[in-house]
């Protein structure tokens, strides 16, 4: 499935009302399994008394998760990194419309990263699958960090099963990671694993059919259906949210998803 023309289009419909940006953003905490994970781990974050100075969302997107960070840390410089042009001055002028002085928008790309000892937490949701020389990427994270600083990154979970040769997702270059393969490559840019969490387990794979598999595929043919859709997830949410509950609150030893957290050495 071409995972990013559904998203090209939801962007196009959404554009740049500060309104719609906002429902779009909390359809998307609520719908995406991983937007839970990351928003607990940031939280707890800030209950254990970490206090950045400076924040990269490398790989920002949307910038839901830029936006977040911003009001979770008001103190604190956020950066949003993506290639994107039109949604790096998209995301400008909708945390211009918020009133969130803290957060900017800047495009770039992960592999040219010049960040030295900048940033005391870099987040990394579901980007390096997509790229090809993920060593690169994660060894400029690395230098991005300041000593002691925490890389939180989420990306699909790989134990060597046979993929047969396809991605669900078009844009994906590899089917996931292991703990040793990313550790591995971590540890080569003397970044400590600290936390690996496997996600989008057995409780977790259904809610990701129901709210994503599916739905997506209906709106990669059709994206005229999308009013149908949301009828659809009035159905289904409520099955899908006990299933992320059930995901969230138990360990999986096998699933579809990592979530990691690593150390600046």
């Amino acid at each position: 499935m071409k995972y990013d023309l559904v998203k090209d289009k939801l962007e196009q419909i959404v554009g740049t009302s500060p309104l719609l940006r906002k429902l779009f953003f909390g359809a998307l905490d609520r719908l995406f399994l991983r937007s839970r994970y990351v928003r607990r781990e940031i939280n707890s974050l800030k209950q254990s008394g970490f206090r950045p100075d400076s924040i990269l969302d490398a790989g920002s997107g949307f910038g839901q998760y830029s936006f977040r960070l911003a009001k979770t840390f008001p103190s604190v410089e956020v950066i949003g990194l993506d290639t994107k042009q039109e949604i790096v001055e998209s995301g400008n002028r909708l945390a211009k419309a918020f009133g969130l002085g803290n957060v900017r928008f800047m495009t770039g790309d992960l592999l040219d990263l010049q960040y030295v000892n900048d940033f005391d937490l870099v987040v990394n949701v579901d980007v390096l699958e997509h790229i090809e020389d993920d060593r690169k990427v994660i060894t400029n994270i690395g230098k991005a960090l300041k000593k002691d600083g925490l890389f939180l990154l989420t990306t699909p979970y790989f134990d060597g099963s046979d993929v047969g040769g396809t991605f669900y997702v078009d844009e994906h270059v590899r089917p996931g990671y292991s703990r040793s393969d990313l550790e591995s490559k971590l540890d080569a840019a003397d970044l400590n694993l600290e936390k690996f969490a496997i996600t989008y387990g057995s409780w977790g794979n259904v809610a990701w059919t129901l709210l994503q598999k599916w739905p997506m595929g209906w709106l990669a043919r059709r994206i005229w259906i999308l009013p149908l859709i949301i009828l659809y997830f009035l159905f289904v949410y409520p099955i899908a949210l006990f299933c992320m509950h059930m995901d969230m609150n138990r360990t999986n030893n096998r699933g579809g998803g990592i979530l990691a957290i690593a150390k600046k050495k």
